[in-house]
Formats: C-alpha cells, structure tokens, sequence
C-alpha cells in the first residue's frame, strides 16, 4: 500500500507541476482551458485517494466501517420464522408455515407491544422494509422508526425472560 501511495503522490507532484505550467485564465485557448479543467479533476481524484488511503475511512464520512457493528441487536426471534409469521397471507405454501405452536410463540411475544410498535415491528422484519420506507408510510421521522424498534425489540427480549412459554 505504502508503493502505491509513493506512485499516487508522484503522480500528483507531476500534475501541479505541467498544471503551473499553463497561461493565466484570461490567456489561455479553449483547448487549454478544456485540457486544465481535466488536470484539475485528475488532482482532485489523486487527493482523494491519497486521503482514503492514507486514513483508511472514505473521504467525507464521519465514522468508519469498524463503528457500524455497534448500531447492531440481536433480534429476540428468529427473522426466517417471523418472516413466513408475517406474509403468511400472502402465499399458501404447505412446507413453508409454521407450526402452531410456532405461530403461537410468535404471538406470545408479539403481545407485549403497543399496535403502533407492532405494525412497524412487522414491516421491518417481517416485510423487510427499510426505516426510511416505514417512515414514509407512517408519515414520521426515520428515527422515530427506529427508537419504536428498539423499544419492540427490548420489551419482546424482557417478554422472552419473563414468559415459561417463550423458552427454547
């Protein structure tokens, strides 16, 4: 990596150089103007390259890739089974449903949310719908989406403790 940094950084020094090379903008020819316009973007580029890998994070983001797996939960139910849980109406496929017992499970641990957590709980795990497409749905902010989530996710864990039926 150190090797192509050197390279980027050569190239860079060489680009400045021919790009100072060039009349003032008020002398130039419209094909020396089109041709330091592309010098420019060429530096540009070089630069953010150089930054990307010299710091190992994409120019402009605030966090890097190793902050995102904080943001991550563990979800207190299987998402295969909440899935078939939820578009059950939607397709009849014998092999695929849940058993009774199952579906009851599910329910059980469904019960403790409020119809609003259950709703958007159901669109985003079980129809696989984004934050963003549930706010929109719902006419709320993204966050808001994802505090309900949250909330659901935490009082079907504490359900999941407390319930002797939730186990296994």
């Amino acid at each position: 990596m150190q090797d192509l940094i050197k390279e980027y950084k050569e190239t860079l020094r060489k680009i400045r150089k021919v790009k100072r090379g060039y009349p003032s903008v008020n002398e130039r020819s419209p094909e020396q103007d089109c041709d330091y316009k592309i010098l420019c973007q060429m530096e540009s580029d070089l630069l953010w390259s150089l930054e990307w890998m010299e710091t190992g994070r994409c120019p402009g983001n605030r966090r890097g890739i190793e902050r995102r797996a904080a943001y991550q939960r563990e979800r207190p139910i299987d998402p295969i089974h909440f899935q078939r849980y939820a578009m059950q109406p939607l397709y009849k496929q014998n092999k695929h449903t849940l058993s009774d017992y199952d579906m009851w499970r599910v329910e059980e641990a469904l019960s403790v949310l409020s119809n609003l957590e259950r709703d958007v709980y159901i669109m985003s795990r079980g129809h696989c719908l984004s934050y963003a497409e549930i706010a929109g749905l719902l006419g709320v902010a993204k966050g808001t989406v994802q505090k309900m989530i949250e909330r659901a996710e935490k009082k079907m864990a504490r359900q999941k403790e407390t319930s002797l039926f939730l186990v296994g």
